[in-house]
């Protein structure tokens, strides 16, 4: 085994391995995240589909509790103020905090009904483990080695999703598979993550409470804006599920799940980017590269964006229909809309990372108060009035609300520096 390891990190990499495996283990993350509702629509029906699409989103809404934004703070720590253990030590703590937080909530959303209760707390218990690897991958990343990310991310993701989908068709048992991808996801982490990692640095885990605190109080304006950005983009899919009946949730969601191509693309430019834009802020007084980089990546994310609503236009509900097997034929204008919110919502994002490697923890946490209040009462008010039109109608008026603000705070701070 340690043979095997050691094979598998000491080759040599490059850019063009870490671009590429980054892209390859972004896409079968995101692809899988993306599929992995449509599919289920397709297996079990629209009423048990629409039980798991709630329970996929608000697993992904409780999982930023758990990632807390370390690893953007983790790579971007280029004055190695924190070790790895000490990380570890707090993503430990975060997850014990995480599995309380699910259980509390997913009784909130199960409305009373076990079975519903147990797909989202376990779905839940899914995705905290991509969170606690996110800390192995982050690492890997700051190391220069973005491929081993990528191939984490790729393996794991393969592993865990193939075991569940094979489960959901043998069993047609929500609970049972689940549960059995879970303890696959664990594997996944420790052959992936755990042991490569031991090859680089001791992982056990350093509980310093002085850098326990430091990096809790240094990380929480991003976790608290990140958390708020989840829900952003959960809130619209919350007030069809709390709204409208299950069936509807389905429909939805299927609808929904083309918008994160969009991201995943913006994710395949900002990762390896990361760094080198952070070097680049350091020299923006006198050299305006950084500029320049955040106008060709908001030119890249923009031309997509189009790419994508005119494949939508053209392609995206006979795709979707073939994939979840229910007539979506009236939707195609909301897809196509919703796709535009995608495309602002990714610019948005792009925003985040620049004002966190400005260090404007200020402008995160207000932009996201604001949109999230925006998301919480246009989401519930528009959906009211006209169903799946109102919830991509709130998902929109919440993502442009966030951008606006985020273009703001980075034009004051480069105006600053450069003037």
């Amino acid at each position: 085994m340690l043979r095997l390891v050691s094979k598998y990190t000491s080759k040599e990499t490059t850019e063009k391995k870490n671009f590429m495996w980054n892209m390859v283990g972004s896409t079968i993350f995101s692809a899988a995240s993306m599929l992995l509702s449509l599919i289920v629509i397709r297996i079990m029906g629209a009423d048990e589909g629409g039980i798991f699409a709630i329970a996929i989103t608000v697993a992904q809404m409780l999982a930023f509790i758990e990632y807390y934004e370390t690893r953007t703070f983790q790579v971007t720590d280029v004055k190695e103020l924190f070790t790895f253990g000490q990380y570890k030590a707090v993503k430990i703590i975060l997850l014990i905090v995480s599995v309380l937080v699910a259980i509390v909530y997913s009784m909130l959303k199960g409305q009373g009904t076990w079975h519903k209760f147990m797909v989202i707390f376990l779905m839940c218990i899914y995705r905290y483990i991509d969170g606690y690897a996110d800390l192995y991958e982050g690492a890997f990343q700051k190391d220069g080695r973005l491929d081993l990310t990528g191939k984490s991310q790729a393996y794991r993701t393969i592993l865990s999703v193939g075991v569940l989908l094979i489960s959901i068709i043998v069993t047609h048992n929500l609970v049972l598979s689940i549960t059995i991808s879970i303890i696959f996801a664990v594997l996944g982490v420790l052959l992936f993550d755990t042991l490569p990692m031991k090859a680089f640095r001791n992982i056990r885990p350093d509980w310093n409470l002085q850098a326990f605190i430091s990096i809790i109080k240094s990380c929480f304006p991003l976790f608290l804006g990140t958390f708020l950005w989840s829900y952003i983009l959960s809130a619209s899919r919350i007030a069809v599920d709390a709204n409208m009946a299950s069936n509807f949730s389905s429909y939805f969601q299927a609808l929904f799940m083309p918008v994160s191509i969009i991201n995943l693309c913006a994710t395949f430019i900002l990762k390896p980017a990361l760094t080198k834009l952070s070097q680049e802020y350091e020299k923006l007084r006198t050299d305006s590269a950084f500029i320049k980089s955040i106008l060709v990546i908001t030119g890249v994310i923009s031309v997509f964006t189009v790419i994508c609503m005119a494949g939508a236009y053209l392609l995206g509900i006979p795709v979707l229909e073939i994939m979840t097997g229910t007539s979506l034929v009236k939707y195609k204008g909301v897809l196509v809309f919703l796709m535009l919110a995608g495309g602002i919502n990714s610019l948005s994002y792009f925003g985040y990372y620049i004002l966190t490697i400005m260090r404007k923890t200020g402008w995160i946490f207000s932009g996201y108060i604001i949109a999230a209040i925006v998301a919480m009462l246009a989401s519930d008010y528009f959906v009211k009035v006209s169903g799946i039109n109102g919830a991509a109608m709130g998902f929109f008026v919440s993502v442009a609300t966030l951008l606006i603000i985020f273009v703001l705070g980075i034009f004051k701070d480069i105006i600053k520096i450069r003037h």
